[in-house]
């Protein structure tokens, strides 16, 4: 009678438990589902590394759970979040390499970091214009990257400043979360669509230019095939290192010669370079930061000598012209790789920027003789360009 009545309660507990496990079941969400309206989207995250994860974990479901979006999709969407936080929660070493702006000693002011929020380290982006939200948010980022071409910005679809959920460049800003890669594969053009001079032209009215980096690089021998092997943004702005005692994947964006050319870097500059790719960049940047240094001495004095003809018939075309030679040398300098991104363009941006100065100069004290704030930089320069041309095909080889 005992053994008997021991069964039934086992046979009570079995049909319980899968009674409860049946219901279980049947209550949860099949992700499945989400195909039948998400199709194209499902079949992308389906097949990618994220595949093995669920919706869940980036899209959090209203109070009446994902049933009641799959019920009703338009009065219970689920929430997404673009913080790189949820990525850290799987991807801890690349969350904590991007997350500067959360370590004791950040530099608020270099704005040098994709973590810093924008709203904290440049509160003036909130007064200012839906260009400044479209690359200084990730809402605005993942619209503005739509169009894999710079300068393709569509300003009117870009979200109001009150509707901005995310305001430092997170993850999701140039990864697709569903298929994990890269929102565009050309890393020129990807970062090129934020880094970029949103198209100014010099027009005698427009003494200041911002990242030109895109300007730069894209017209560059790294690009254009002069460099013996094709460079993008991340072969040099994302050192991967991986051995036994260091993995760095690069999502700081900084730029280190040294680890560069580290054999252990994946992006092999030590084949052709080995150690002395860092000398090499110091030698092709010191004539340009002295050449700017003394071309900001330039830019007081062109300012003083065109204060003096203020007034005169002269005065329109000099101011035109002190103008123009702030455009090229702000250019440079707002780049702000002292001429790694392409030598050749910022030389000649630079003798131009001279060459204006000089002519505002000329008018304000009526003399002939130019200010020459480099003797020979050009022809330094020229011969520079050579030699490291030389350099890298001889190593080429």
């Amino acid at each position: 009678m005992i053994h008997m009545m021991g069964e039934i309660l086992r046979s009570i507990v079995v049909v319980t438990t899968v009674l409860l496990f049946l219901t279980t079941v049947v209550g949860a969400v099949d992700f499945e589902e989400c195909g039948d309206c998400h199709g194209e989207t499902y079949a992308v995250w389906s097949s990618s590394p994220h595949g093995s994860a669920s919706c869940e974990i980036c899209h959090t479901a209203s109070p009446g759970g994902f049933d009641a979006h799959i019920s009703a999709p338009f009065t219970s969407a689920p929430n997404v979040s673009l913080s790189s936080e949820v990525c850290g929660d799987c991807h801890s070493g690349v969350y904590d390499e991007w997350n500067e702006f959360g370590e004791a000693d950040f530099d608020m002011e270099a704005i040098a970091s994709h973590s810093e929020p924008t709203e904290v380290a440049e509160p003036y982006v909130l007064n200012s214009g839906a260009s400044c939200v479209a690359c200084k948010s990730t809402d605005g980022g993942i619209l503005n990257i739509a169009d894999a071409e710079p300068y393709a910005l569509d300003e009117g679809g870009i979200h109001d400043l009150e509707v901005v959920e995310e305001w430092a460049i997170s993850c999701a800003a140039c990864h697709d979360p569903h298929d994990t890669g890269p929102r565009i594969d050309d890393s020129v053009l990807l970062c090129g669509n934020c880094h970029n001079t949103e198209g100014v032209v010099m027009d005698g009215n427009t003494p200041v230019v911002r990242h030109a980096q895109w300007e730069l690089v894209s017209t560059s021998g790294y690009v254009d095939g002069s460099h013996p092997t094709s460079i993008g943004c991340v072969d040099c702005h994302m050192v991967q290192i991986s051995n036994d005692e260091v993995v760095e994947t690069g999502h700081t964006f900084d730029f280190d010669a040294e680890r560069l050319s580290n054999p252990d870097s994946g992006n092999n500059c030590s084949l052709c370079h080995q150690s002395s790719l860092a000398s090499l960049i110091e030698d092709k940047q010191a004539p340009i930061e002295s050449h700017i240094s003394a071309l900001n001495s330039l830019k007081e004095k062109a300012g003083n000598a065109l204060e003096s003809i203020n007034g005169t018939d002269s005065y329109e075309a000099q101011r035109a012209n002190y103008n123009n030679g702030q455009f090229y040398l702000t250019k440079i300098e707002n780049d702000g790789s002292l001429g790694i991104h392409n030598l050749e363009t910022v030389t000649n941006d630079l003798v131009a920027s001279e060459e204006l100065f000089n002519k505002v100069i000329i008018a304000g004290d009526g003399s002939d003789e130019a200010e020459k704030p480099v003797p020979g930089f050009s022809a330094f320069i020229s011969i520079a360009l050579l030699a490291a041309v030389a350099f890298i095909v001889r190593k080429g080889r």
